[in-house]
């Protein structure tokens, strides 16, 4: 028990980026998504936000064909040279990957038709700045997609886990909690986010799936747990309540997937598609 509490990942190293080049379970889901939900035109310039190591770059250009130009940015570097290295071997004389910042997108405005961000804008520092900028390099009438897991994602878990905590009487590790598991947004929230940025949206799908694991230990234990929660699970409770809290975590999720037959947690999947306005709200 507890052996993810000891786990490191530096993102930095070549392995790392080779080991997760697989495009997950997790992150498949969401981009299917969003590439069943796209419109499909010729003469497109696309542009694809943290396209990490290729996903879904390289599917939206085999998707959209050699008559569209395809841009990834990401300002993972490891990632980034993964995905060159993987372009090298497709060939495809219509992808261009460019590492960089989302915020900073370095190119001229209106140089895209088709934005799209695969659960790209819970983890931006600045989203709001992001889809400024999104708004800038967009053509007139040009489109962004974007998918993401809003508020409602893993609830069985956090009901778990506050229960503890209400137990406890940790009332300052609640509110950290409840800023943890807000930070994804709502769906109104984030329509809202968008509209301030210019964009008018102009659909909307809905979808969930349920995450399966044996157990909670397989659950906490799993590699997507590791490096894309558990560091902001752990930054709810002091150093020196993580051993016992997580322990007490581990146990009641165990029990609740001993109960139920296995351990199931709700994913909400958010997929919005809005059209570039003719003239940007101003932010005053």
């Amino acid at each position: 028990m507890l052996n993810y509490l000891r786990f490191t990942c530096d993102l930095d190293q070549p392995l790392t980026a080779s080991a997760i080049d697989e495009c997950s379970l997790w992150a498949s889901r969401f981009g299917s998504l969003l590439l069943d939900n796209l419109e499909l035109h010729a003469d497109l310039h696309i542009l694809d936000l943290a396209c990490g190591t290729g996903f879904p770059l390289f599917e939206l250009a085999h998707m959209y064909g050699t008559s569209c130009r395809v841009t990834g940015i990401d300002n993972w570097k490891e990632g980034i040279e993964r995905a060159r290295a993987k372009l090298d071997v497709y060939q495809l004389p219509n992808v261009q990957i460019v590492e960089a910042d989302a915020a900073h997108l370095p190119f001229p405005a209106e140089s895209f038709d088709l934005i799209t961000a695969n659960l790209g804008i819970n983890n931006f520092t600045d989203p709001e700045v992001v889809l400024a900028e999104c708004f800038r390099v967009g053509r007139p009438e040009a489109r962004l997609a974007l998918t993401t897991n809003p508020i409602g994602h893993m609830r069985e878990f956090y009901a778990v886990f506050r229960s503890i905590l209400e137990e406890q009487h940790r009332d300052h590790y609640l509110e950290r909690l409840a800023q943890n598991e807000a930070h994804r947004g709502s769906k109104e929230a984030l329509i809202e986010l968008v509209g301030r940025s210019g964009f008018r949206i102009v659909k909307i799908k809905e979808e969930q799936f349920q995450f399966r694991s044996l157990n909670g230990s397989a659950l906490l234990n799993h590699f997507l747990t590791k490096i894309g929660f558990l560091g902001g699970w752990r930054r709810v409770i002091e150093p020196g309540d993580e051993a016992s809290i997580f322990a007490e975590l581990e146990r009641r999720l165990n029990q609740l997937a001993e109960a139920q037959g296995e351990l199931r947690l709700t994913i909400p999947m958010l997929y919005l598609e809005a059209e570039k306005s003719a003239t940007r709200p101003s932010l005053s």
